[in-house]
């Protein structure tokens, strides 16, 4: 289908960054950002490394359009785990203090991911928290697929108190690992989910290693199938009267 030249997503590079495109996406006018380059090939390769001998879990879980699905992650993110939220915080204790030493100590890129988000909208960053305990700050994630669908912290009843604050959600997506072939995010230019399969407008965006790409959660979105493993560094962040937060 033939794409407008506005729901696109923008590259950033980190000589000449685009500032037009950032704030065309911070008002909502493009499907997304990405920055290109953001870990050079030596720090993926050291972050891998790290993540090899921590390990991927894999289980079953719910893929957010009423499927079950075999995912892999490492360290736990809050909707797996919102009916026992004890269970999230715990492993976050012990997951954070495991990326801290052995991913962030090789690589630390969250404050800089931190920095893009706080820049991009003049506030300052935080890690949110829920009754004084802070939630995990990002993920390594295996997502071969995903359906369409959205994701809207406020709207999903999981009872966190830094939630009703939250004005705008967005995913940000480190590749670590890309497909032989597939796995392109496919961003809607429509919220509704009945209608983002519709022929409404969308943008692809093609999994490139070292890119951080940037949208909108409450924007329609899937992932296509992938030949191959796909392998990424995510979390959310969300926009606040006062910080940006940033959870997982």
């Amino acid at each position: 289908m033939a794409e407008s030249n506005k729901w696109v997503v923008e590259d950033i590079n980190r000589t000449t960054p685009n500032l037009a495109a950032i704030r065309k996406f911070s008002t909502g006018d493009r499907a997304g950002l990405r920055f290109e380059n953001f870990l050079q090939e030596y720090q993926v390769d050291l972050i891998l490394h790290a993540i090899s001998k921590i390990g991927i879990e894999y289980y079953e879980g719910d893929d957010k359009a009423g499927g079950i699905v075999r995912k892999g992650k490492l360290g736990p993110n809050f909707f797996r785990f919102k009916a026992d939220p004890g269970e999230y915080f715990r492993r976050t204790q012990v997951y954070q203090e495991i990326f801290d030493q052995q991913i962030l100590g090789l690589v630390n890129f969250f404050p800089r991911v931190q920095e893009v988000a706080s820049k991009m909208f003049s506030l300052g960053p935080g890690v949110a928290e829920h009754q004084g305990r802070h939630m995990m700050k990002f993920t390594v994630r295996v997502l071969p697929e995903a359906p369409i669908h959205r994701d809207w912290m406020p709207g999903e009843n999981a009872g966190l108190s830094f939630a009703p604050q939250i004005k705008e959600q967005f995913a940000w997506n480190i590749y670590l690992k890309t497909p032989k072939s597939g796995g392109q995010t496919r961003i809607y230019n429509e919220q509704d989910l009945a209608q983002a399969g519709n022929e409404s407008e969308y943008f692809e965006v093609t999994p490139r290693v070292g890119d951080l790409i940037i949208f909108r959660t409450t924007q329609a979105h899937s992932v296509l199938p992938s030949d191959g493993e796909r392998l990424t560094l995510s979390g959310f962040f969300g926009t606040t009267p006062e910080k940006v937060l940033f959870w997982v």
